[in-house]
């Protein structure tokens, strides 16, 4: 089969009751499979494998994917120590099923470190249990990333060059930082702005020098802060690489791949929930810059006035907030800023959870579709995946966290002050 006629098998066979498939891949320094543990009866190590542990993901910067596993370890094979399981060790999850015709189909889930593990010894029974955080803890000071002095970036600067200089930075040990080289969105790539002094400068040059003091600061403060920049997600995907995206490209979720559509007569999804969280409701907001030698401080303001939405001004009253950001010089970030809270402050009055039958293709920042049959004409609801939860055993239904795409307003930029 080919891959596509795998990826076409597989999303029928979502629909009809089917066998998991769990794997834990325990990689060799160079990314490649040293072993791996699974529940297939025909892997001579599945017997050490237990389902019991969850995987959740959520979009956010920073940390986004962590999962927690459990494995019989009753020869101490999978003790934690030097001469077994140990510092830096990188394992990959990956679920899936059988397809119709035999074959097993596997989804890469994450790249993960083991934190905190947990030996577990009783009578007759011996685990350990594995706590498991994506890539991003060799950044924050979790497990590594820790700065040994100042950090500093000049204005000017490209802001990718020192995101993919931190990764390869060597740890001490043979290795660098992260072999995975950073994927980098091309969205900012001949885009200009306006800097205080009326010059134009590319957006993918920093506006300001970042400096990140040595005393507590981290890589991932450097990553951030350069992230920050062009106003960019930033974090760890399913296959283990980091990803710097651009939040201007992310206003129009409309334009996202639909990676499912529930229908509320199938036996797919199992119940959903509505919240109306309208105290965090903001149709009016204001990103101020930093005060500049001039005395003069960019800002950039974003209103809704969207007749779709029913948050607009004109249908509840305008709704201002206004918040401070260190470090930013040009009214360009500033406004690209505020459109791009103002959307999230806008949806967030109505949050979706979804309760459905385990499904291993969905991502977060991706769309599902609800086709309710329980109102008339029966409408398709659109939502943008925010996180996820399922259990790692092959029963128990997995969650979905969603925000409605309905309510996503078009913004529209306005001056501060008006």
């Amino acid at each position: 089969m080919t891959n596509a006629e795998k990826n076409l098998a597989y999303m029928k066979a979502l629909r009809r009751p089917f066998v998991k498939l769990c794997r834990l891949r325990f990689l060799n320094p160079d990314g490649s499979t040293a072993f791996s543990l699974d529940n297939n009866p025909g892997n001579v190590r599945s017997g050490a494998f237990i389902a019991d542990g969850t995987i959740s993901a959520n979009l956010q910067n920073g940390q986004r994917r962590n999962a927690t596993v459990t494995i019989s370890n009753v020869d101490g094979a999978f003790d934690y120590n030097i001469n077994k399981i140990w510092f830096g060790q990188e394992i990959a999850l990956d679920e899936g099923l059988i397809l119709p015709n035999g074959e097993d189909f596997y989804i890469q889930q994450g790249v993960f470190l083991i934190e905190n593990p947990t030996e577990t010894i009783e009578p007759g029974n011996r685990t350990v249990t594995y706590p498991l955080v994506d890539k991003w803890a060799m950044l924050d000071g979790t497990l590594f990333g820790n700065l040994e002095g100042t950090y500093e970036v000049k204005a000017g600067s490209n802001i990718f060059t020192p995101i993919a200089a931190l990764l390869g930075l060597p740890r001490g040990n043979g290795y660098p930082v992260d072999r995975v080289p950073p994927v980098f969105t091309e969205y900012y790539n001949g885009k200009t702005q306006k800097l205080p002094d009326g010059s134009d400068a590319a957006l993918t040059d920093a506006p300001y020098t970042l400096r990140v003091e040595g005393d507590g600061g981290t890589y991932a403060d450097v990553v951030l802060g350069l992230a920050a920049m062009v106003n960019a997600w930033v974090g760890y995907d399913n296959t283990g690489a980091l990803r710097l995206d651009a939040s201007q490209d992310d206003i129009l979720d409309t334009d996202k791949p639909i990676l499912w559509q529930f229908s509320m007569n199938e036996a797919q999804i199992l119940g959903q929930s509505y919240t109306m969280k309208n105290t965090e409701v903001y149709n009016d907001y204001i990103v101020l810059g930093e005060l500049l030698d001039d005395n003069s401080q960019p800002a950039g303001r974003a209103t809704n006035y969207d007749p779709m939405s029913d948050t607009n001004v004109y249908a509840i009253g305008k709704k201002t907030y206004r918040e401070s950001q260190a470090g930013y010089g040009t009214d360009q970030m500033c406004q690209d800023l505020a459109v791009w809270k103002l959307k999230r402050a806008t949806v967030l009055q109505k949050a979706v959870t979804i309760s459905c039958s385990q499904m291993y293709h969905l991502d977060v920042n991706n769309l599902v579709t609800i086709i309710r049959t329980d109102k008339p004409g029966s409408p398709v609801e659109r939502h943008l995946i925010q996180g996820f939860s399922r259990p790692l055993a092959s029963t128990g239904s997995m969650t979905i966290s969603c925000v409605s795409v309905n309510d996503f307003p078009e913004a529209t930029v306005t001056g501060w002050p008006e």
